[in-house]
């Protein structure tokens, strides 16, 4: 369609008034076909499988239009908290990162108990009630005729997932669609509501004069408290105002933290519902490893490690004589480093974890232009002939973008100094 986006436009434009006067929408439109993309774990249970929907054209170019007159809404009156930064511009997961890793210095620095509970929900975008949806945008004071658009958006959506070499229909009763540019939002701002309902007044960490209580990247929320007790109470709060918008706390994943210097208190246990949560030393939090005392080196060869396997999984190509360097440049360095720098921003930058960097890239190398140590070949004349980004000197320039983009973000007002 953007080729003859200028020819479209004009059509579409009344078209899309005329669903938002008439308030109707195509039950073609709102079709969607869904697969199944496997994650992990047993291939043969289908909770391990993630339901994508592929959408019409038109369809996304609607709810596109619909996401930024929500958005726009959403940003004028604040409805979503510095606390939740997903699917939100300016935002990203190295934002709560840094607060969650920044709060564990600290206080093991100061010898301050803080305590963590990582909340993990089931199926948390296949599970929303629908009516908690709309009670939801009604609450936050959202248009009404974008309500009732997303409504019948939602009131005539059908998929078909296949079956064998079939295609089986059916009707969509609950949660918002994985691959529909609306349901971020949608998803954030019921979320949001629920959140809302509980009563945090006096709980959680006092920073810079208020309460930090929570922090949310999308489903992915963390409680934060001074005790075990307030943790505990806060997390049935948070289960309970769960429940009423559809969501459910997945009590075997869900895990706590406390840090703490010296004597720990084995005995201390969290019993939601019936369930024992599980005490960790170490979490893995939007993808960075956390634990107390923070240990920045296990992080970064975690990293490593994790560009290896992505390494070995296109061995074959980057090993070839005969692929041009320059392909497997733009591999590495599009693949490999993201990978292997993934929340540099936070990473404590030690001589230790410069020479690991340094090794690793050294490494890689040597393997893609096939030289080996016993070669004498020098660091110099390899970096010439990869011609690869230096992923010391990336990362260093990434934490010194982040730093001044938080200097100057919203974010200062309620972070940690």
């Amino acid at each position: 369609m953007r080729p003859i986006s200028n020819i479209l436009a004009e059509p579409l434009c009344q078209f899309f008034n005329s669903l938002i006067k008439e308030k109707t929408v195509p039950e073609d439109l709102a079709f969607a076909r869904t697969v199944l993309l496997y994650k992990s774990g047993d291939p043969a249970n289908i909770a391990n499988y993630r339901p994508i929907s592929l959408l019409s054209t038109l369809y996304k170019v609607l709810t596109k239009l619909i996401t930024r007159r929500l958005e726009e809404y959403a940003c004028r009156n604040a409805i979503l908290p510095p606390e939740q930064a997903g699917f939100r511009r300016n935002f990203s997961t190295v934002d709560h990162i840094q607060t969650i890793t920044t709060l564990l210095e600290k206080s093991y620095e100061f010898n301050v108990s803080i305590y963590f509970m990582f909340i993990d929900l089931k199926k948390a975008f296949d599970s929303v009630e629908l009516p908690a949806l709309w009670d939801a945008m009604e609450s936050f004071g959202f248009d009404q005729g974008l309500i009732k658009l997303a409504q019948l958006l939602h009131a005539n959506g059908r998929a078909a997932a296949r079956i064998g070499d079939d295609w089986a229909e059916f009707q969509v009763e609950r949660g918002v669609r994985q691959g529909d540019s609306l349901s971020p939002l949608l998803f954030n701002v019921v979320l949001q509501y629920g959140l809302n309902n509980v009563p945090w007044q006096g709980r959680g960490l006092r920073l810079n004069g208020r309460l930090l209580s929570y922090l949310a990247y999308a489903d992915d929320v963390v409680l934060i408290a001074n005790n075990v007790t307030e943790l505990t109470e806060m997390a049935t709060a948070l289960s309970d105002s769960a429940s009423s918008i559809g969501l459910e706390i997945n009590f075997a994943k869900t895990k706590w933290l406390h840090n703490q210097r010296g004597s720990r208190n084995s005995e201390e246990q969290i019993v939601l519902c019936g369930e024992t949560i599980e005490k960790v030393e170490e979490f893995i939090y939007l993808g960075q490893l956390i634990s107390c005392p923070r240990n920045p080196v296990k992080e970064i060869r975690r990293r490593i490690h994790i560009g290896r396997a992505i390494y070995f999984k296109y061995r074959t190509f980057l090993r070839a004589p005969r692929v041009a360097i320059q392909l497997k440049r733009k591999l590495v360095n599009y693949c490999i480093l993201p990978a292997v720098l993934y929340g540099c921003e936070t990473w404590i930058w030690t001589k230790q974890v410069a020479a690991c960097l340094r090794t690793a890239e050294r490494r890689l190398e040597r393997a893609i232009i096939r030289v080996r140590l016993g070669d004498k070949a020098n660091s110099r004349s390899i970096r010439q002939r990869t011609g690869l980004k230096d992923w010391i000197h990336s990362a260093l320039r990434r934490k010194s973008k982040y730093a001044q983009n938080y200097l100057r973000s919203p974010l200062m007002s309620h972070g940690p100094e």
